[in-house]
């Protein structure tokens, strides 16, 4: 292809005033330059893809990355909810502490879950069952209105997700050793950079996902008071839909067994 586009250029000509004027030898090396260029770039990026493609767990760290992402947003739309449910704006920043607190213990005693729980997937999905119970707690305890409730389940949910956040650069490199050991190949940089795809795709549709569902309910800038069809758009949206994606990445968390796919990888090719 390359090289029948640098003969196309040299021979084609340009017609002017009835004459032949053939293009100058520098036009003819940019031309072939930026064909090569452009085939170099095609045939690197088409391996990559095929790389990423073919790794179901990097496309589960993916999908596991968008809906934290969404999870997030959404839980941001709690200063909405503390104005016009709970009516204390004030009560945003203790939720926060309720979730934070958590996550700064959960990390410092991450790795001995790990060694306890013998490995990461165990840890994970174990993480996740529970957050998703703290968050199905945070959905009885809003209907009762009982804040002490929502924060203790808050804390419960952020408690179980917290060594998934903790741990993910960890899977990331087991992810990167199941495509060496079924393709060798070695693209340990480049996963670890592609992974940030999830996270700036999770970011993007979380936030575009807030703006439309609360235009959607009817929301009144700047009003002190919203309409019926809002009220309830703010319970889905901080209670249910958080609940529902976390749910999600338990379901994922459970077929993310990526160490023991690499185990039982090196025990093939350790047995040939």
């Amino acid at each position: 292809m390359i090289i029948y586009s640098i003969y196309k250029k040299t021979k084609e000509d340009i017609i002017s005033n009835g004459r032949k004027k053939y293009l100058k030898w520098y036009n003819k090396v940019g031309y072939g330059s930026g064909d090569l260029a452009g085939n170099i770039v095609y045939a690197f990026l088409s391996s990559f893809l095929m790389l990423y493609l073919t790794n179901k767990y990097y496309l589960m760290i993916c999908m596991a990355y968008i809906c934290q992402q969404i999870y997030s947003a959404m839980l941001n739309m709690g200063i909405y909810y503390m104005i016009y449910i709970l009516k204390n704006e004030n009560l945003y920043s203790v939720f926060s502490w309720a979730i934070n607190i958590p996550v700064i213990i959960a990390m410092c005693i991450t790795p001995m879950l790990v060694e306890k729980m013998n490995g990461l997937y165990r840890m994970n999905l174990a993480g996740y069952i529970l957050g998703t119970a703290g968050r199905v707690g945070v959905i009885f305890a809003g209907y009762m209105g009982s804040v002490p409730l929502m924060l203790a389940f808050t804390a419960i949910a952020a408690l179980g997700m917290a060594p998934w956040q903790g741990d993910m650069g960890a899977v990331v490199a087991s992810c990167s050793e199941y495509t060496y050991l079924t393709k060798r190949k070695h693209i340990d940089g480049t996963m670890y950079s592609c992974t940030s795809f999830g996270t700036k795709i999770g970011g993007g549709i979380g936030v575009a996902l807030c703006g439309w569902l609360l235009e959607a309910s009817g929301f009144v800038k700047e009003s002190a008071v919203q309409p019926e069809s809002c009220l309830s758009m703010l319970y889905v949206m901080y209670l249910w839909i958080p609940m529902i994606l976390s749910l999600c990445i338990t379901f994922i968390m459970s077929k993310m067994n990526v160490e023991g796919a690499n185990q039982q990888l090196k025990a093939q090719i350790e047995g040939h």
